[in-house]
Order: C-alpha cells, then sequence, then structure tokens
C-alpha cells in the first residue's frame, strides 16, 4: 500500500526529562522543521483502549488509551505522546539510522515513524518497552514520492522516572534497536548517535573546569555522570575550552547546553510541581529556533569550506508532558498561551481531535473550552 509522502527535512528536535522536588517526571520536547507540521497535517489526538490503528506492517491495537501528537494526517505517526500508564515517548532524527526491507522470521517490524504508536499502544512502563525493543526490526516502507527514513531514534520516560533511548544506528545490524538506559544525563537531540553524544558531553566537562568549582554538591560533579571516557569528538571542533556553553543550533551543541543547564538546576528537584511548565519550557527556549532567516543547518561543505544545502529551520512547538496526571501541554510557535489536554477528559468511545488556542493572550487554556 502507497502513501502520499509529505516529509520535513533537517528536522532538529530537543528532549529532556526533569524529576520536581515532589519527585514526579516531566517530559519535554522542542519539535524544529524548516516548514509548518500544521499545515502539513498535524493534530493533537486521543485514542482509546482497544483502538485499531492502521499501520503500515501488520496490525495495532492499543491496550492502553493515548494521548499525543501526530504528523502527515496520519494517526499512527506520532511525533510524541503519553498513554494512561504515564508512559511517554517521541521520536528525533537520527542521521546514521539503519533499516530493513522486511524483518527477519521471528521479529516484528515496524516503521520508524510509527514506533512511538506502536509502543505507547502496548507498554507500560521503560522496562515493558526494552523487553519490546528486542523483538521489534525498523523497516522501510514504499510510499509515493520516496521511502520513509529509517533515520529516527527515540526517548521514552516512564512515571517512576526512568528513561531510556532506542536506536537502530548499527550498519552492522540493520534495523536492530539498541536501548540504553538515560536516567542519570535525561537528554536527547539528533545525531550522532547517543553514545557519542555522551563523549561530547564529557569531553566538554573535561575542557571546562570552571563547571566543577561547586565542590562535591555541585550537580555536574556527582558519579552519575563519570564511567564513561573523557575522550573528544574530532568531528566537534567548536566545544570550548573557556566553560562557555556551545550556542549554536548543532544537535551536539543542544545536547551539551541541555544537560549541563539541567544538572545545574539540579534536574529540577528543587522546583514544585506547579513550577516545572515554566522551569521546563524556560529550558527549552535555550534550543528553542526563531522563524527567521538567520538560523541554518547545513547538509555538507563544499571545496572551499563554504557551506551548501542550507535550509533555515524554526520550532514548531514546545511540549510538555505530565507524567503524573497523564497531561498534554501544548505551545505551538505562534501561540503565547499553552493549551492543556488531560488524558482522563479524552473521549473512551472512538478517536478524538483536540483543538488548539492560537489567540489567548497567555497562561493554560483547556482544549475543552475552545469554541
Amino acid at each position: 500500500m502507497k502513501r502520499q509522502l509529505i516529509l520535513p527535512e533537517l528536522p532538529a528536535c530537543s528532549c529532556v526529562k526533569l524529576t520536581s522536588k515532589q519527585g514526579l517526571p516531566y517530559w519535554f520536547r522542542t519539535c524544529d522543521l524548516h516548514s509548518s507540521v500544521w499545515d502539513a497535517g498535524a493534530h493533537v489526538v486521543s485514542f482509546p483502549a482497544g483502538t485499531d490503528i492502521p499501520v503500515s506492517v501488520g496490525s495495532l491495537r492499543t491496550r492502553y488509551p493515548i494521548l499525543g501528537i501526530t504528523y502527515n494526517g496520519q494517526d499512527s505517526w506520532l511525533l510524541d505522546g503519553i498513554n494512561s500508564e504515564g508512559l511517554t515517548g517521541g521520536l528525533l532524527l537520527l542521521e546514521e539510522g539503519t533499516s530493513v526491507s522486511r524483518p527477519q522470521d521471528g521479529y516484528t517490524g515496524v516503521m520508524g515513524m510509527e514506533l512511538v504508536t506502536a509502543l505507547l499502544a502496548v507498554c507500560r512502563d521503560i522496562a515493558e518497552v526494552c523487553d519490546a525493543a528486542r523483538t521489534i526490526r525498523i523497516v522501510d516502507i514504499p510510499i509515493e514520492g520516496g521511502n520513509v527514513p529509517a533515520t529516527m531514534h527515540y526517548f521514552f520516560a516512564d512515571a517512576a522516572g526512568h528513561t531510556a533511548v532506542l536506536e537502530a544506528a548499527d550498519p552492522a545490524r540493520p534495523g536492530q534497536l539498541q536501548v540504553y538506559h538515560a536516567d542519570s544525563i535525561g537528554v536527547m537531540t539528533n545525531s550522532p548517535p547517543y553514545p557519542r553524544q555522551l563523549d561530547n558531553l564529557r569531553w566538554f566537562l573535561s575542557q571546562s573546569p570552571e563547571l566543577h568549582r561547586g565542590g562535591d554538591d555541585c550537580p555536574i560533579t556527582q558519579p552519575a555522570w563519570e564511567g564513561v571516557r573523557l575522550t573528544g569528538d574530532p568531528g566537534v571542533p567548536h566545544l570550548t575550552q573557556s566553560g562557555v556553553l556551545p550556542a549554536s543550533y548543532a544537535p551536539y551543541d543542544r545536547f551539551v547546553r541541555l544537560a549541563v543547564l539541567k544538572a545545574l538546576n539540579h534536574d529540577g528537584r528543587w522546583m514544585e510541581d506547579g513550577q516545572m511548565l515554566p522551569l521546563g519550557s524556560g529550558l527549552m527556549r535555550t534550543v528553542f529556533e526563531p522563524h527567521s532567516r538567520g538560523v541554518y543547518h547545513y547538509r555538507a561543505l563544499d571545496a572551499a569550506g563554504m557551506p551548501t544545502g542550507s535550509r533555515d529551520g524554526y520550532t514548531q512547538y514546545t511540549v510538555m508532558y505530565d507524567l503524573h496526571r497523564r497531561e498534554l501541554y501544548l505551545q505551538p510557535y505562534d501561540a503565547t498561551a499553552w493549551t492543556r489536554v488531560a488524558l482522563q477528559d479524552c473521549s473512551s468511545a472512538g478517536i478524538e481531535y483536540h483543538p488548539l488556542s492560537r489567540d489567548a493572550p497567555g497562561g493554560v487554556v483547556n482544549s475543552r473550552s475552545i469554541g
């Protein structure tokens, strides 16, 4: 079966998981593309338990209700979402992603754009996500206009605060998901793969002694951030030795920036639950891309070392998921208010699409109150 393909170029997204003073987890994300996701058919959607969702390979029935943001008018293409158990996940671009044309016997084939939906539909927590990932192979599905890229990786968190990154980035094992438990960092952006992101982070810290001057109580010096060799990535020459946070919108710079700022804010643990939306949205502003002609992503360099194939991108939306209350707070680029959707308020009779506030002067607007 072929479907019309409308795919964004050069997505640049960032995720972070924070924990409040009360020990409750919150998951934040920016979705950054060069063209409007809303014009491309994105919407906030909820699925009750027992919903049959059309997917590209096999069939999918939801064990748990789901609330999230879908793309391209495809209900199965969740960019991010949460289920009734508090499991939350999202997909982000990974240039190094791999896939297979068909899964081996004994494995379940899942299209990359549908993995978040597939796991939220049937998994309760990170342990079940990890178990399911071992049985899955990422597959390419022919679609009119090209193949849906397998170049994604995935960041999940559950109601207990555990997190995991899933990547199929090993060319020797195409389509096979590797699981990285990411509780100590709780950050994800885009390429390179997660292990190299950690190496870049450790290298940056090793070149920034002033970040360690807080003594043993400084979150940057805690043991959770040790254990990976302090090695640099020669492909990332602009990590500084001055302690200044890297300022570009490149994925490795956004990763370092978010990880360090998250740690310096003690992962959010000195903030009350009611303060997590302003804290997390403030952190996400450090990776927020304005809609202008001044922020570019480059595909390659020419013979003279000048960037080629540039496209400007911008942040389409920022979203917070409250994993304890099973709520979504969404702020599109062109809105000042946050739209709140609670999974417990969603229809149990069928798929439901939820309106967004774009003209409220600020604050939080319940989706149910929008006419």
